[in-house]
């Protein structure tokens, strides 16, 4: 009874304390880094630009600027965990982990709202769930925010676009929300990044109808390189905040065990499995290896990659530790040997990050099965950005489900047993 009751309510305020400072820090570090009067412009240049792939928020408006944009996605996001009465699990944590990192790299306060409306409205018109049942496409849906953006910006259309991109998003939110659970059915889970798989297609319909009335997108380019050091400080500081927080919480090395066997298949919430204090050592340790990657191969620390360390310490949280993500990240690493790809450029950087989408392959079936998947992963993520008009953030949740849908049908196809002992799960 312990369990069922004081834990939940023990973990909804260290998830709430824990979200709510770093929200709150980030807000605060944007101030203290760039004079206000840039922050604010910086902030407004952010909410009025169209956000596709790639924008950087610090290249494209100033270090501060973005800082105060991921503080405010942050908080919005947990605020509307309240709202909803979410469960404080696992989940939530790996959604508002993802939407603080892309708060440097494509969402901001404007884009994600309509998503969130469509999301609603699928809910109270078809669905009739209760809105914390549907906290993976409501948070992590926000990977459509550019499609609001584009539309509304991208295209000079005046107020007209700003009408179209909001009703397009909460259109695109309802169509998310209605199609991820058939879109988790192709791959069974071992693709984590569901919801980036359902927004591919979801963006990929959009751009084909955008192309069809004569409207063409051309990808963007907004890579900062100059505050690697500081980045590295400041994700240093949280990331072994958590590991220290996990401690101090009673994480354990009996429960550590317990997340290191998972295969980490949706729903691996780490949160149920094991604990809170567990799961935070966790999503350190992965966030560590995620950050030591990028200084391994001398690649930049920015929006981007902020986006990638966030949603990898997220992830830990839902699925993901170090037995199954090195793997994956190690047949990128290793494709990038073939000359066609530098290690540090940042396509090739951002996939190392985001491949470990496909970490639960490498749970279930062993390192030379992750290894090939990875390998797989790389030249898929470099082409498919251009199926959707770069307006599906999470490009890599997009091609680690095309990856898993060839995998998992051929597995299907010569070795249905292994598959046998798979059950339907929630999908994110």
């Amino acid at each position: 009874m312990l369990q069922e009751t004081t834990y939940p309510i023990q973990n909804r305020t260290r998830i709430t304390w824990l979200v709510g400072t770093l929200g709150a820090g980030m807000i605060l570090l944007a101030f203290l880094v760039t004079p206000a009067v840039d922050v604010f412009r910086g902030e407004w240049a952010i909410i009025t630009s169209p956000s596709i792939l790639m924008t950087d928020y610090i290249a494209y408006a100033n270090l501060g600027s973005a800082f105060l944009n991921s503080g405010l996605v942050t908080l919005i996001g947990l605020g509307l965990a309240w709202l909803i009465r979410a469960r404080f699990n696992g989940y939530l944590i790996s959604a508002i982990f993802t939407l603080a990192g892309f708060g440097f790299f494509g969402k901001n306060v404007f884009n994600i709202l309509p998503i969130f409306v469509g999301v609603y409205l699928f809910d109270k018109v078809f669905s009739h769930q209760r809105m914390r049942d549907l906290i993976a496409p409501l948070l992590f849906g926000t990977t459509l925010g550019p499609v609001v953006s584009q539309l509304a910006f991208g295209f000079d259309f005046g107020w007209r676009g700003l009408v179209g991109g909001i009703l397009l998003g909460v259109l695109a939110g309802i169509l998310l929300a209605a199609l991820m659970n058939h879109i988790y059915s192709f791959h069974l889970g071992y693709n984590l990044y569901n919801t980036g798989t359902t927004g591919g297609f979801v963006a990929t319909v959009v751009y084909i109808t955008m192309r069809g009335f004569g409207l063409e997108i051309q990808p963007a380019f907004y890579w900062s390189t100059e505050y690697t050091g500081f980045l590295s400080i400041f994700t240093l500081v949280v990331l072994l905040g958590l590991i220290v927080l996990g401690f101090i919480w009673g994480a354990s090395f009996s429960q550590y065990k317990r997340i290191w066997s998972e295969s980490g298949r949706l729903a691996s919430d780490f949160v149920v499995i094991s604990d809170l204090g567990t799961t935070l050592v966790n999503m350190g340790l992965v966030g560590l290896i995620a950050l030591g990657y990028i200084h391994l191969v001398g690649g930049d620390v920015n929006g981007a990659t902020l986006a990638g360390i966030s949603t990898v310490t997220g992830f830990g949280a839902l699925g993901k530790h170090p037995r199954n993500i090195l793997p994956i990240m190690l047949g990128v690493c290793l494709s990038c040997f073939t000359n066609v790809w530098s290690h540090a450029d940042p396509g090739p950087l951002l996939a190392a990050l985001f491949c470990t989408t496909l970490a639960p392959l490498a749970g279930k079936f062993g390192i030379l099965p992750g290894i090939l998947a990875g390998a797989l992963h790389l030249p898929m993520v470099m082409h498919v950005g251009s199926m959707h008009g770069f307006m599906n953030l999470y490009n890599n949740g997009f091609a680690g489900g095309l990856a898993m849908l060839i995998i998992i049908g051929f597995i299907k196809g010569v070795w249905p047993h292994l598959l046998e002992d798979e059950e339907p799960a929630e999908s994110s």
